[in-house]
């Protein structure tokens, strides 16, 4: 038999206050976890010191104070368990120190800033420690690609006279773009961001944007190439404000071209640019009514019904109108629903698992993919155990209406339906690839604020016989021709 004899402190009343401070530490581990997820960034070493201190303070109880055998083995096993579980989950957490989930009060230099190499160095440095900690390609540290660029990034920027803040993201973003992924990139610094309030103007009267400064928009996205992070080219857009001086060509469908040459008066700030759009487009009696984020609309003639998804939002409003749509369809027996998701830049994908419940089918298969926590891998097979609405169920045919710039989410609605054969999809390809990554997180680099995201998942095609990596519409067409595509269809 074990027999402790080393305790010195007999009053219970001590002891249980003890005990309770030592809780109370072991307690703050998770409200330092909560605090870090939604209200301010702090090194990981803060939450191990408070679980060692929980472990230390257990041990000191076990020796200052009378308790029985068994609760000096298992009281510390207890507290060395947890405390050891939530050191662990800081360390392969993702969304640590990020900024996914709360704003940091803190305004990020402008893209023209100068800063010191060591700020640069520092903030580079940043950015490749978080791209090993969270994307999954580099679970097993950084490719040898990653870290040739890494260390000629270093060596450009060091022999840099002056650095701006767009000179580091270029680095960065030269650096990563040979992941291939969408998902993981930088943005601009543009704490005062000016938008050109001609172009509102220009796009009402049939012109597009040509040329600048004598360089077509393709010329400009080859350029671009190497600095951007994409999947398919169909993603890359480039914004001009970055160039000086400013001599734009429109043409219109006609093949019409107007010169015209900008001065920096000419670029306003968001508030301005949308005072002079409602100005332009709206009489002065005008009520401005908001476009939602999803709509539908329904054509007796043609029996169809369209669902305009803008956003990947999953929410009340979305449930609503999708229950309220099929609530219609079913009433005036409608034999097309199309959902178009054309310029979609995505978001939550569980919008296409709500809009399933309308159909009749009792499993179905979602995008299967393997979440990186660290060196832990969570799978997801993907696959889904529909719950219909049964009193609302549409036997029709459906359709997914694509183009260039349907991205992420709304790529994943389209491949969720070609891939279960539950109906067809009308359009272009969209922007990323099937076998791609997303689920992002987001970081803001301590110097220069710079914000980064990167993906956490690595996605795998639906449909493991179909060996394209992007989502192939079953009736191809330009995203313009697409409503017309749809009704020679119907």
């Amino acid at each position: 038999m074990i027999h402790f004899k080393s305790y010195r402190i007999k009053d219970k009343k001590i002891k249980h206050i003890y005990f309770i401070i030592n809780i109370c530490t072991l307690m703050c581990m998770v409200v330092l976890i909560l605090c870090n997820l939604f209200l301010m960034n702090f090194p990981q070493w803060i939450v191990w010191y408070v679980g060692a201190l929980s472990v230390i303070q257990n041990i000191l109880y076990q020796l200052l104070f009378k308790t029985k055998w068994i609760t000096k083995i298992i009281l510390p096993v207890i507290f060395t368990i947890i405390a050891v579980f939530a050191s662990l989950f800081v360390y392969c957490f993702p969304y640590w120190n990020s900024s996914s989930f709360k704003i940091l009060e803190r305004t990020p230099l402008n893209y023209n800033d100068t800063i010191s190499y060591k700020q640069a160095a520092n903030d580079l440095e940043t950015a490749m420690y978080y791209l090993e900690k969270t994307h999954p390609m580099f679970q097993d540290g950084l490719s040898a690609i990653i870290e040739e660029r890494y260390a000629n990034a270093l060596r450009r920027l060091e022999q840099r006279q002056n650095i701006t803040v767009n000179d580091l993201r270029r680095e960065i973003q030269i650096v990563i773009n040979p992941i291939h992924d969408a998902h993981t990139t930088t943005y601009s610094n543009f704490p005062r961001n000016k938008y050109l309030k001609d172009a509102y103007q220009k796009s009402e009267e049939g012109y597009a944007f040509y040329s600048l400064n004598g360089y077509t928009s393709s010329e400009i996205i080859e350029a671009a190439k190497p600095y951007y992070s994409y999947e398919s080219e169909n993603w890359i857009s480039v914004n001009y404000v970055y160039f000086a001086p400013y001599t734009f060509e429109w043409k219109d469908t006609n093949g019409n071209i107007v010169i015209q040459t900008y001065t920096l008066d000419d670029f306003v700030s968001l508030e301005e640019y949308e005072e002079f759009i409602k100005s332009y487009s709206e009489s002065p009696d005008e009520d401005e009514e908001e476009t939602p984020f999803v709509y539908y609309e329904i054509n007796e003639e043609k029996s169809v019904a369209i669902l305009t998804l803008t956003q990947c939002k999953y929410n009340g409003e979305y449930r609503n109108c999708v229950k309220k749509m099929f609530q219609e369809v079913k009433a005036k027996n409608i034999k097309n629903v199309a959902v178009d998701v054309r310029g979609n830049g995505g978001g939550d994908s569980t919008v296409a698992n709500e809009f399933i419940k309308y159909l009749s089918v009792d499993r179905f298969k979602d995008c299967p993919g393997d979440w990186r926590w660290g060196f832990f891998v969570i799978s997801d097979n993907g696959y889904r155990k529909n719950r219909p609405y049964k009193n609302l169920l549409f036997e029709g045919n459906v359709y997914v209406l694509t183009n260039r710039k349907s991205f992420s989410a709304a790529m994943d609605f389209a491949q969720i339906i070609q891939d279960n054969r539950l109906g067809k999809v009308v359009g272009e390809s969209p922007a990323n690839d099937a076998n791609g990554y997303g689920e992002i997180v987001v970081f803001s680099l301590p110097h220069t604020g710079i914000s980064m995201q990167i993906s956490t998942k690595k996605w795998y095609r639906i449909d493991t016989d179909n060996v394209d990596n992007y989502v192939i519409p079953d009736y191809p067409c330009s995203g313009n021709e697409v409503l017309s595509k749809l009704y020679s269809i119907i």
